[in-house]
């Protein structure tokens, strides 16, 4: 399969820095306690929002197809709750982790090498497909939303999160604190910047595609869908929101997602193929 550039860097960031390996500190790497403690942070600390949001065990007896897997988390998640899964990435090393991470847990999966702007399976196959933070990160975002539209059964469903344009984070942490005032769009030009909001170890130079989407932008991509379903969520995201937080009258971090969700990083779009 040959990739474009952009397809290129994407396999690069994500081969050399697996998605979600570097939250889990002191632990041997690829051990069943590695992974474990890498759940444990996605949703505890980083995102306790998920399990809401995802709703991993309404899938049970399904076929769930993920695309972009990280290190596994998500997948074990709905493994877990007695979904019958199918990988694919564009990285090795996610596919790799993700077998390993689910053989240790004692459950399995399907794997499968491919782009998500070509989808290697037949149509009317997955009662679920979802992807998160992973469908920015392609050059042809719509023909990968087509292709997810392709492989849903009728009255199937789409679970699809994207990074958000309208976000506390994009615009204050990303756009004026390390773009205006630390000079980085001068420095770097807006694609690096942006691409920086990806970990990248030291020795990785890759410079991954990030696209942002509005609520508009989303409903356009699911317009051939019924029932879409947009939510935000992350507005709570690290160092950004303490600051925030006191201006609005020392809120706790709980309720400051509640009240302000609506800049969350994050827009999580929930659809149906038509019946």
């Amino acid at each position: 399969m040959e990739l474009d550039e952009a397809k290129q860097q994407t396999q690069k960031q994500w081969d050399g820095d697996p998605c979600g390996a570097v939250t889990v500190k002191g632990i041997e790497p690829e051990t069943l306690e590695f992974y474990r403690e890498a759940r444990r942070y996605r949703y505890e600390v980083y995102g306790p929002w998920f399990g809401e949001m995802m709703r991993f065990g309404e899938w049970r007896g399904k076929k769930v197809l993920e695309i972009g897997v990280g290190i596994g988390s998500d997948h074990f998640s709905f493994a877990n709750g007695g979904a019958s899964m199918t990988a694919l990435d564009l990285s090795r090393e996610h596919l790799r982790h993700t077998q390993k991470h689910m053989e240790l847990e004692g459950l399995r999966t399907d794997p499968h090498y491919g782009d998500a702007e070509a989808s290697p399976f037949p149509d009317d196959t997955f009662d679920l497909v979802y992807s998160f933070g992973v469908l920015h990160h392609t050059p042809n975002t719509e023909k990968s939303i087509d292709e997810v539209f392709r492989v849903l059964k009728p009255g199937g469903t789409a679970l699809i999160g994207l990074y958000h344009r309208h976000s506390f984070f994009f615009w204050l942490a990303v756009i004026l604190y390390t773009g205006i005032l630390r000079g980085g769009l001068v420095t770097k030009g807006y694609k690096k910047l942006v691409s920086e909001i990806e970990f990248r170890s030291p020795e990785n130079t890759a410079v991954p595609l990030v696209k942002m989407y509005s609520r508009r932008q989303v409903r356009k991509l699911f317009q051939r869908f019924a029932n879409l379903d947009l939510k935000t969520c992350h507005a709570n995201n690290g160092r950004l929101t303490e600051p925030l937080r006191w201006l609005f009258g020392g809120l706790s971090e709980a309720e400051f997602e509640k009240r302000f969700s609506r800049f969350g990083w994050y827009l999580i779009a929930r659809a149906q193929k038509p019946r």
